[in-house]
């Protein structure tokens, strides 16, 4: 049986629904990490997670490409 991980963030944080049109061969990528993830460190496999976590991880450069935009 897979290894059971707790909810990836806390209920409290707000959530919006979305749709994405990426490249196929992007969303195949994406999905094949996912997948990986879940095998190596158990729960269930989700993009929109990996997701999150990219964009987390990149956050303060995202910031800062927007505060120099907005200048």
């Amino acid at each position: 049986m897979a290894k059971r991980t707790p909810p990836f963030e806390p209920r409290e944080r707000p959530y919006k629904t979305t749709g994405l049109h990426l490249p196929t061969a992007l969303w195949e990528l994406l999905n094949r990490v996912a997948f990986e993830r879940a095998r190596t460190n158990g729960g269930r496999a989700s993009v929109p997670a990996l997701l999150v976590d990219m964009i987390e991880r990149h956050r303060k450069e995202l910031e800062k490409e927007l505060a120099a935009a907005t200048r």
